[in-house]
Protein backbone atom coordinates (compact mmCIF):
# COMPACT_ATOMS: atom_id res chain seq x y z
CA UNK A 1 0.00 0.00 0.00
CA UNK A 2 1.53 3.28 -1.08
CA UNK A 3 -0.20 6.93 -0.91
CA UNK A 4 -3.23 5.43 -0.29
CA UNK A 5 -6.27 6.04 2.39
CA UNK A 6 -7.33 2.66 3.69
CA UNK A 7 -10.38 2.32 5.72
CA UNK A 8 -11.08 -0.22 8.65
CA UNK A 9 -12.11 -3.93 7.81
CA UNK A 10 -10.05 -3.66 4.52
CA UNK A 11 -8.37 -7.07 3.81
CA UNK A 12 -5.56 -6.22 1.64
CA UNK A 13 -3.45 -8.93 -0.60
CA UNK A 14 -2.28 -7.17 -3.17
CA UNK A 15 -0.88 -3.79 -4.27
CA UNK A 16 -2.95 -0.54 -3.98
CA UNK A 17 -1.45 2.82 -4.89
CA UNK A 18 -2.85 6.55 -5.10
CA UNK A 19 -6.32 4.64 -4.41
CA UNK A 20 -9.15 5.32 -1.66
CA UNK A 21 -10.51 1.83 0.03
CA UNK A 22 -13.39 2.43 1.69
CA UNK A 23 -14.55 0.22 4.49
CA UNK A 24 -15.00 -3.83 4.10
CA UNK A 25 -12.95 -3.97 0.59
CA UNK A 26 -11.37 -7.21 0.23
CA UNK A 27 -8.33 -7.28 -2.31
CA UNK A 28 -7.54 -10.67 -3.53
CA UNK A 29 -3.82 -12.20 -4.20
CA UNK A 30 -1.65 -10.42 -6.66
CA UNK A 31 -4.27 -7.41 -7.24
CA UNK A 32 -3.04 -3.81 -8.68
CA UNK A 33 -5.15 -1.09 -7.42
CA UNK A 34 -4.02 1.99 -9.28
CA UNK A 35 -5.33 5.54 -9.17
CA UNK A 36 -8.97 4.33 -8.25
CA UNK A 37 -11.46 4.75 -5.56
CA UNK A 38 -13.14 1.54 -4.38
CA UNK A 39 -16.35 2.32 -2.78
CA UNK A 40 -17.93 0.15 0.62
CA UNK A 41 -18.40 -3.17 0.81
CA UNK A 42 -16.34 -4.68 -2.63
CA UNK A 43 -14.96 -8.00 -3.05
CA UNK A 44 -11.93 -7.83 -5.59
CA UNK A 45 -10.89 -11.45 -6.42
CA UNK A 46 -7.64 -12.72 -7.56
CA UNK A 47 -5.33 -11.31 -10.10
CA UNK A 48 -7.74 -8.32 -11.19
CA UNK A 49 -6.50 -5.06 -11.87
CA UNK A 50 -8.32 -1.73 -11.91
CA UNK A 51 -6.84 1.68 -12.67
CA UNK A 52 -7.93 4.91 -12.84
CA UNK A 53 -11.86 3.89 -11.74
CA UNK A 54 -14.74 4.13 -9.33
CA UNK A 55 -16.49 1.24 -8.07
CA UNK A 56 -19.11 0.86 -6.56
CA UNK A 57 -20.43 0.02 -3.69
CA UNK A 58 -21.32 -3.86 -2.82
CA UNK A 59 -19.66 -4.99 -6.41
CA UNK A 60 -17.97 -8.05 -6.45
CA UNK A 61 -15.46 -8.25 -9.08
CA UNK A 62 -15.07 -11.72 -10.38
CA UNK A 63 -10.95 -12.95 -10.57
CA UNK A 64 -8.60 -12.19 -13.52
CA UNK A 65 -10.79 -9.10 -14.60
CA UNK A 66 -9.09 -5.91 -15.80
CA UNK A 67 -11.16 -2.61 -15.64
CA UNK A 68 -8.49 -0.07 -16.73
CA UNK A 69 -9.76 4.30 -16.71
CA UNK A 70 -7.77 7.15 -17.77
CA UNK A 71 -6.91 10.20 -15.76
CA UNK A 72 -8.92 12.15 -18.56
CA UNK A 73 -11.86 9.61 -18.45
CA UNK A 74 -12.31 7.63 -15.18
CA UNK A 75 -14.10 4.43 -15.51
CA UNK A 76 -17.36 3.83 -13.34
CA UNK A 77 -17.19 0.28 -12.53
CA UNK A 78 -20.80 -1.42 -11.72
CA UNK A 79 -20.72 -5.12 -11.58
CA UNK A 80 -23.83 -6.90 -9.61
CA UNK A 81 -22.84 -10.68 -9.30
CA UNK A 82 -23.17 -12.84 -6.75
CA UNK A 83 -21.57 -12.05 -2.94
CA UNK A 84 -18.85 -12.84 -0.72
CA UNK A 85 -19.05 -13.29 2.79
CA UNK A 86 -16.61 -11.14 4.55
Amino acid sequence: VHNSIVASGCIINGTVENSVLCRKVYVGNNCIIRNSIILNDVYIGDNSVIEHCIVESRDTIRANTTYIGTPENIRIVIEKNERYTM
